[in-house]
C-alpha cells in the first residue's frame, strides 16, 4: 500500500476523532460506487458516494456522504437547507478538500466542510468510503463515522434511488 499525503491525513484525522477504520488497498478499480462495491464484497448501498456542493451565493462548500445506491437531488437539497446549491468545481474541491473529485474521502479535508450524510447509510453495519488513494477505500461503522465528524441527516427526499 502507498503511504502518499492524502492516506496519512485520513489516517491522522481518524485518529484524532477517534475512529476505528480499517484501511483495504484492492486490487480493482473502486472508482464507481458499483465498483467498489464489488471489490469490497458488499452492495453499492454500502459505498460512500462524498458529494462537494458548493453554495452559489457564498461559495462555501458542503460535503454530502450519499449512498452508492442513490444520488443526489440538488433543487429538494437545495429547498431543504434553503440554499443555491450546485456541484462543486473540480479546482475548488482540490484546493478545500485535498482529494480530486471522484475520490473525496469523508477524512482528511484541508478545510472543514459542513457535512451532512444519506440516512440509508445507517441501515448497514459496516461501510466503505475513498481513502485518499486511488483504489484505496476504508471500512469503519456508519454510525461512528457519522458521529465523529459532526454529520448531520438529509431526509430520504433528499436522493433518489438508482435504478
Amino acid at each position: 500500500m502507498g503511504n502518499g499525503k492524502s492516506l496519512n491525513r485520513v489516517l491522522s484525522d481518524a485518529q484524532q476523532l477517534n475512529l476505528s477504520i480499517e484501511i483495504i488497498e484492492m486490487s480493482s478499480s473502486t472508482r464507481t460506487a458499483k465498483e467498489a462495491a464489488k471489490a469490497c464484497g458488499c452492495i453499492p448501498a454500502q459505498i460512500i458516494k462524498s458529494i462537494v456542493l458548493r453554495n452559489t451565493h457564498t461559495s462555501a462548500l458542503f460535503l454530502i456522504l450519499v449512498s452508492g445506491a442513490n444520488n443526489i437531488d440538488l433543487v429538494k437539497t437545495s429547498d431543504v437547507l434553503d440554499i443555491n446549491l450546485k456541484m462543486a468545481d473540480p479546482a475548488d474541491v482540490r484546493a478545500r478538500t485535498g482529494f480530486a473529485i471522484g475520490g473525496v474521502s469523508p477524512l482528511g479535508h484541508l478545510a472543514k466542510l459542513e457535512t451532512y450524510f444519506d440516512p440509508l447509510l445507517t441501515n448497514y453495519k459496516n461501510i466503505w468510503a475513498a481513502a485518499g488513494e486511488p483504489n484505496t477505500v476504508f471500512k469503519s461503522c456508519p454510525n461512528d463515522l457519522i458521529k465523529s465528524i459532526l454529520a448531520k441527516p438529509l431526509p430520504a427526499s433528499c436522493f433518489i434511488e438508482i435504478t
